[in-house]
């Protein structure tokens, strides 16, 4: 379940679909944007501020679910778009029906993509071939 919740997420990263952003969440979900931002409280607010920039072009993304306990999760990604790569943590909770309804994200901007691949380093994200 964690993992195809996952999938769905970074799917709805690229899209920016308002319809699965929704359906990521729990009507009464906190996202946290790190631990010195505000949250978003409610879904409403998590899909209002997730829709409210047009996706990057050409995003690439990769997620290894690291840990799970009971509800709670831990997923490593990276995401590479434009020329800019990310990379980080999420923790997430969710319900029985698959639905989040705690999230917690860390995550640093590394080297721009161009760096990176020129530095002989290989990126294993969605899309590269």
């Amino acid at each position: 379940m964690i993992d195809a919740w996952a999938q769905r997420y970074f799917e709805a990263w690229k899209t920016n679909d308002p319809a699965l952003v929704a359906s990521l969440f729990t009507a009464d979900a906190v996202y946290w944007y790190g631990p010195f931002r505000e949250p978003a409280r409610g879904r409403d607010e998590i899909v209002r501020r997730w829709v409210e920039n047009p996706p990057p072009a050409d995003v690439r993304s990769a997620h290894e679910v690291i840990a799970v306990n009971g509800e709670t999760a831990v997923i490593h990604w990276r995401v590479s778009f434009e020329d800019t790569t990310m990379d980080g943590v999420l923790v997430v909770k969710l319900d029985a029906a698959g639905a989040c309804y705690e999230h917690r994200e860390w995550y640093e901007a590394l080297q721009s993509a161009t760096e990176v691949a020129g530095s002989g380093e290989r990126l294993t994200l969605a899309g590269d071939k």
